[in-house]
């Protein structure tokens, strides 16, 4: 076997692939709007920003005391410095008569929660007992409702924390000393500080693995239009005709749907950063050579699929298959940690878990090969190992 020659033969392919590609607007034009498509979904989908703003709350005051009309009338306060740092209501309070009203309220979704103050509030608070404030939520959507929870317990302890303030201030006036009620109240004050600069966000976690998981979905999809069709129109066995050894043929449209891949991802990462602020902290050498990886160690399983199908559609079937699970279990949109253990387990077999979270610690952590190197590994190993399975079904599907 001469491996000079299978290289040649190799490049002839992908040169082959290329000009098809380039003669194909269509998929040309595919390779720039899927993406696009894919960024604003997922932008609009995750915003930036904060996205516990202007909730839509419910009042019920069923005590209506002096101890229930101050309570109401802080937390109005509140919302409104809230309003006027954030440029938007952090809740909109609309006021029911019955819990029974503000329940029917959160049924037909006009608001996602409501505070009942029970009778009684106001002469617990009188007498220095706890003053028990009920929050209803709507606990059929459990994102809205972990919304609701977050925003109203956020509200009441800031409320405490302002009359535990002015609480200590009164007893320092009486004794005359003078006291600081951030060291009584709260005297321990966790500092969150980033290992990166820049704010975080749900966006900044997405894209990298969005950037390998359209890869895949890009490589994957174009294996069995470039095989099975190739079988269906003829064109295939011409190419086989020729003095180019199997081999050849393998290694020069894996090149060629490689290179395709990179393209797509270079369009994300572009989008991202002009779109969505996406900043790129790592190497960007290493972004790529892991992204080749990444596409890499998808391409034998896509030929492994091809090699046990018929024709297209059954290639695509057993694609489609393969890439919906990795998708959803490689933690590319959803984080690994949140699934359930057994999905945890099963995420390990995937490649795309391993390229995500490499692509992630290099693009936001600034990671370098040393940090990723298990990742690499993997990856690479798995890339390597699949094609090698993948070569003699191919060459015998050839053959067949």
């Amino acid at each position: 076997m001469n491996t000079v020659k299978i290289l040649k033969d190799s490049y002839h392919v992908m040169t082959k692939e290329m000009i098809e590609l380039k003669r194909d607007k269509m998929t040309i034009a595919g390779m720039i709007v899927m993406p696009l498509i894919f960024l604003l979904l997922f932008g609009f989908i995750f915003p930036s920003g904060s996205t516990h703003e202007n909730v839509q709350m419910g009042l019920v005051n069923l005590d209506q005391g002096a101890g229930s009309n101050e309570f109401i009338t802080q937390m109005e306060t509140m919302n409104n410095q809230l309003a006027t740092s954030k440029n938007s209501s952090y809740m909109s309070f609309t006021n029911y008569s019955s819990v029974d009203t503000a329940k029917t309220a959160i049924n037909q979704g006009k608001i996602s929660g409501a505070f009942v103050i029970p009778p009684g509030f106001s002469n617990n608070v009188t007498n220095g007992q706890p003053a028990n404030v009920i929050i209803n939520i709507d606990n059929s959507n459990p994102q809205v409702a972990g919304t609701v929870e977050q925003v109203s317990s956020g509200t009441v302890s800031g409320l405490n924390g302002i009359i535990a303030n002015a609480s200590v201030l009164k007893l320092g006036n009486e004794a005359n000393q003078q006291i600081n009620p951030q060291a009584v109240i709260a005297r321990y004050t966790p500092n969150i500080e980033n290992t990166i600069p820049g704010a975080s966000n749900y966006f900044n976690f997405l894209v990298p693995g969005l950037m390998v998981m359209i890869g895949m979905m890009r490589v994957m999809d174009s294996i069995p239009e470039t095989i099975s069709k190739e079988k269906e129109l003829g064109t295939f066995d011409g190419l086989l005709s020729a003095p180019v050894h199997h081999i050849s043929v393998l290694l020069g449209k894996t090149m060629a749907l490689t290179i395709r891949g990179l393209v797509e991802c270079l369009f994300v990462l572009i989008f991202a950063v002009l779109l969505f602020g996406v900043t790129v902290h790592g190497n960007m050498l290493l972004v790529f050579v892991m992204t080749f990886l990444g596409l890499f160690s998808f391409i034998g399983i896509g030929f492994m699929a091809v090699a046990l199908a018929k024709d297209q559609g059954g290639a695509s079937t057993i694609m489609d298959l393969l890439m919906f699970p990795m998708m959803f279990l490689s933690g590319v949109i959803f984080p690994i940690q949140q699934m359930p253990w057994i999905m945890q387990e099963i995420s390990k077999l995937s490649p795309l878990t391993y390229a995500g979270d490499a692509m992630r610690k290099i693009m936001l952590l600034n990671a370098n090969v040393a940090d990723v190197s298990t990742d690499i590994i993997i990856v690479l190993v798995f890339g390597i190992v699949t094609l090698a399975i993948a070569l003699p079904l191919f060459s015998r599907s050839v053959k067949d």
